[in-house]
């Protein structure tokens, strides 16, 4: 299993294909000027909060990214806006800093992840996609789209979650120093007393948020994407539903 996923992970990041590849046909560009790379080391293998707390201050500034139905707590459609970057790392073994692309536009609930990245620093073989960071207009915990949206095993389409926290390709491993980076998503919300969100999930389903008082990430649980074809959006987690902490 692990083969596999890692094989289909090269195949989708890796930037030596041919003409015609996803990665030459379908490529974000980085870094955003708006957020500042954060360089290694960050004493994290994934997302650091860091650089979290900065695509926040850029990504929340934009129209509709805050706009949130105050009675219904629900996306207001055609008002409230989802933009998604994606995270990636960019460097050599000695000398890595992890960076986000300019932000896509894109409907009140959906997040449209690219598989690859051209930076504007480093040549493609040194460029490694880690995952992705979007919005919740209203806070709320990842969804069955966010968590089946990549990486899936290409292999088993049936299947939506990895089992392992997938290590990125591209066309080896990501590394700095002697660790291995995992792969991650983020979301970054604003609740409308002010307060921050911040929340990031693994390929193996565990969904993290930040804590302001313990200054560490706090396992909420471990969740899977609802069936295909289902009419509901929450994805399914062990133990119920999850609930944000509340600081």
């Amino acid at each position: 299993m692990r083969f596999a996923l890692l094989s289909w992970l090269v195949l989708l990041v890796g930037c030596a294909g041919g003409p015609g590849t996803i990665a030459e046909v379908e490529r974000a560009r980085g870094p955003w000027s708006e957020v500042p790379a954060v360089e290694m080391p960050t004493g994290e293998r994934s997302i650091p909060i860091s650089l979290l707390r900065d695509v926040a201050d850029a990504l929340l500034r934009l129209p509709g990214a805050k706009t949130c139905d105050p009675g219904t707590r629900r996306p207001i459609p055609g008002l409230s806006t989802e933009y998604c970057s994606t995270v990636y790392v960019a460097g050599t073994r000695d000398s890595l800093s992890w960076r986000v692309t300019e932000p896509t536009r894109e409907r009140h609930n959906r997040c449209t992840p690219f598989f690859a990245v051209e930076d504007a620093d480093h040549p493609s073989s040194r460029v490694w996609v880690v995952g992705y960071i979007h919005n919740h207009p209203c806070g709320a915990v990842p969804s069955s789209q966010d968590l089946g949206a990549w990486p899936t095993d290409a292999f088993r389409p049936a299947v939506a979650m990895a089992e392992v926290r997938l290590i990125p390709g591209n066309p080896a491993p990501a590394r700095f120093q002697d660790a291995f980076l995992e792969m991650a998503s983020a979301v970054v919300a604003e609740r409308q007393d002010g307060t921050r969100i911040f929340l990031r999930y693994f390929p193996t389903g565990e969904i993290e948020q930040w804590s302001e008082a313990r200054r560490d990430w706090v396992l909420l649980g471990r969740c899977a994407p609802a069936p295909a074809g289902g009419l509901s959006v929450a994805p399914r987690c062990e133990g119920g539903a999850l609930r944000l902490l509340r600081e």
